[in-house]
């Protein structure tokens, strides 16, 4: 029964969604699901991650048309050649991902008659300024031309079918988000170069808090989290964007130049994991993101906020740490927890370890996915 599916996604930056179908995408070959993948734009500042996905062995088709932001002269000539790719691959499914290329997609396929699935990667559904209600409008519309989707967490699904009432409970799917858990460790056995890793004592721990510097990440609420902070650690940033500058002036204005550093983007954030003692995540809202997967799959506890599908992914106080949104005491009280408690690290980050093995690996996440196509191709 396997098939053609062809996925669509608004662009391939190096993040969550580009890192599922790095998993995705040779799995599901496995088991006889092939196609193209269909990307936009990555925006200025972003890193691209076509390379990557092409090397697990995807054919990507670029559309410059296709990316963030509103212009309907771009959106219309995405939109129409959309059409032709579909035309000419002729595919069982369209899987889209993101939400421009989860519109557009989804459009383009109901015009040529293919069934389509999407996935809700974040939760763009609760957007600020007005946003949100735009998106919960646009996507009852398109529930229409929705076969099926997929949530990550089963907050997501909760949120989709009864908080924002945007799809019926019987369209939306749970399947967890799914790593490459050996090739990750594999990554992760690599050494990093002399001098890159801030120079701190042995007895200090290490915490790692890795995304883009922009304000639903809420960097600067981490640093504010240090300043309050009494016990020693050493926290490193890694990523980019339009916050930077001002997250480096915080450190600076706090004095906290030996305790944050912020070296920039990095290729391979594994080796960067490997060396940390946890993994902080302090964001406002989130999906479900694989950098707290990424710490699991290397035996490091963590420390979120419940936002999102963040508690469906984290144990508190069996694999990680919870902390209230917003809440800069709160983060420093959990940090030095577990900055003075290395007994409490070890138990956390072996539970952790086994979670992830159990249920965030990508062959879990490939036989799940193949399973809903099969199922819709079933169907129709």
């Amino acid at each position: 029964m396997p098939g053609k599916v062809v996925r669509i996604i608004t662009r391939l930056n190096r993040g969550g969604p580009l890192r599922q179908l790095c998993a995705l995408v040779p799995e599901l070959a496995r088991r006889g699901w092939s196609g193209p993948v269909v990307a936009g734009r990555v925006g200025g500042g972003e890193s691209d991650g076509t390379d990557e996905l092409r090397a697990c062995g995807a054919d990507v088709i670029r559309l410059r048309t296709l990316g963030r932001g509103i212009d309907p002269s771009n959106e219309l000539r995405a939109f129409k050649s959309l059409l032709a790719v579909l035309r000419h691959h002729q595919p069982d499914l369209v899987h889209t991902h993101t939400a421009k290329a989860g519109a557009l997609g989804r459009l383009a396929a109901a015009v040529c008659g293919i069934p389509a699935v999407h996935t809700f990667h974040g939760h763009h559904l609760e957007a600020a300024l007005g946003k949100a209600d735009l998106a919960r409008l646009a996507e009852r519309f398109l529930g229409r031309v929705t076969r099926a989707a997929v949530t990550l967490t089963p907050r997501q699904r909760r949120d989709v079918t009864t908080v924002h009432r945007v799809l019926p409970e019987s369209k939306v799917h749970v399947i967890p988000p799914g790593l490459d858990l050996a090739g990750f460790r594999r990554q992760a056995a690599q050494p990093l170069a002399p001098g890159l890793l801030p120079d701190v004592r042995s007895d200090v721990p290490r915490f790692l808090w890795t995304g883009r510097f922009v304000a639903v990440k809420a960097p600067r609420l981490l640093v504010e989290a240090v300043a309050h902070a009494r016990e020693p650690f050493h926290v490193t940033m890694l990523g980019r964007g339009p916050l930077l500058r001002s997250v480096r002036a915080t450190i600076r204005a706090h004095g906290l130049e030996e305790r944050i550093a912020c070296p920039g983007s990095v290729a391979n954030v594994a080796p960067w994991v490997a060396a940390a003692d946890a993994i902080v995540l302090c964001s406002r809202s989130e999906g479900a993101p694989l950098s707290v997967l990424e710490g699991f799959a290397l035996g490091k506890p963590v420390v979120v906020t419940t936002v999102g599908g963040l508690p469906d992914l984290v144990d508190h106080e069996g694999t990680g740490l919870w902390v209230p949104p917003g809440d800069a005491h709160a983060l420093a009280r959990a940090l030095d927890r577990l900055a003075a408690d290395a007994a409490l690290r070890r138990r956390l980050g072996e539970a952790a370890a086994a979670e992830v093995d159990r249920r965030f690996g990508a062959e879990q996440a490939g036989a799940a996915t193949a399973a809903l196509y099969e199922e819709l191709i079933g169907r129709r």
